[in-house]
Formats: structure tokens, sequence, C-alpha cells
């Protein structure tokens, strides 16, 4: 074999794992365009999503985008007249912390598949997309059974006994900070 017969041989076989190295780089461009139209096309059915929890007794009823962000809260009528404004404000929270785990954990739910890199091939000389990727989210979203649970459990009647209120056996510190008679700072009441 001449000098010239092995270098053709070389160049051969260098443009074959050329050719072969275009046609894996063209196929994951290809399922790269194709999976960034998925994406775009699940963030704008995601976008156009609400969700919307109430309260077992109809009195507070919370709408949320897609988010988790409170989009409208609605009280019914007889809500001031039949709870207390403390009760009223926990089950307030309590249905918006639902609404917004139960928008979060389908927004979750919806993309992370689309999050797995499992398929795509690695590329020897660059970084490999499973150290890129999270797995999971930064901040567990609120669990929207837990939430429910806890709101039953606060309007049931063995939790509806009214509590001895509690007496600070302790005396309150007279100190006051401005001296009123004379008109500085310092002393006592």
């Amino acid at each position: 074999m001449s000098g010239r017969d092995f270098f053709d041989a070389g160049r051969q076989d260098l443009a074959g794992r050329n050719a072969a190295l275009r046609d894996q780089i063209d196929s994951m461009l290809s399922d790269l365009r194709r999976r960034t139209a998925e994406i775009q096309e699940a963030q704008a059915e995601a976008a156009r999503r609400t969700f919307e929890v109430s309260s077992d007794d109809g009195m507070v009823t919370v709408r949320v985008d897609a988010t988790g962000t409170v989009q409208e809260v609605l009280l019914s009528p007889k809500a001031f007249e039949r709870s207390t404004p403390e009760k009223l404000a926990r089950t307030i929270t309590s249905v918006v912390r639902e609404a917004s785990g139960t928008a979060q954990r389908e927004l979750q739910s919806r993309f992370a598949p689309m999050a797995d890199t499992s398929g795509v091939p690695e590329v020897p000389g660059l970084p490999s997309l499973q150290g890129l990727v999270t797995s999971g989210p930064l901040v567990e979203p609120p669990d929207p059974a837990q939430e429910r649970e806890q709101r039953r459990n606060a309007d049931s009647p063995a939790t509806q006994r009214k509590q001895p209120s509690r007496v600070d056996a302790t005396p309150a510190d007279e100190w006051d900070d401005w001296d009123w008679d004379d008109n500085r700072r310092g002393g006592r009441r």
C-alpha cells in the first residue's frame, strides 16, 4: 500500500465518521426543534389554565392561574354572618394555599416529562444535560389534600369548643419610652 492509498483510506474513514457525526447532530437538532415546539405549546396551554377551589361550606372560592398566583377571591354573601373574622381569614388562607398547590403540582406534572434528558445522547467534549437539569422543584408546593384536611379538622365540632382565654400572670412592663409630663424620653409611667 502506497502512502497515497493510505492517505485516501484515512480520508475516506474521516469522511465517513464526519458524515455519521453530521447525521447525529442533524437528528439531535430535529429532536431539539420538536421538543422546543412541544414546550412552547405546553406553555401556551398552561398560561390559559386556571384552577378554582372552594371551601367545603362554599363560603370562600379562590381562582388561581397555572403558576398559583391568585386571580380572584370570592366570598359568599353570608360569609361574614356565619363566621368570625379569624376563622374566615384562616379559611381564605387555606383555600388559597390549596388552589396554589393544585396549580403548581399540575404544572410540575405537565412539564416533568419534558425535562427528561435520558434519551439525549452524550456528545464528547460537551457538558452532560443530566447535570444541568435539577430533579424536582426548588420549593415544594403546598399539598392540596393536606390543606383541605387541616381546614376540615379546624371546622370540626371538637375543635370549635371555646378555648379558655389565657391570662398572663406576669405584670406588664411599665416602662414608657417617652415621659409625657416632662416632654422628654425615658422614665416610668
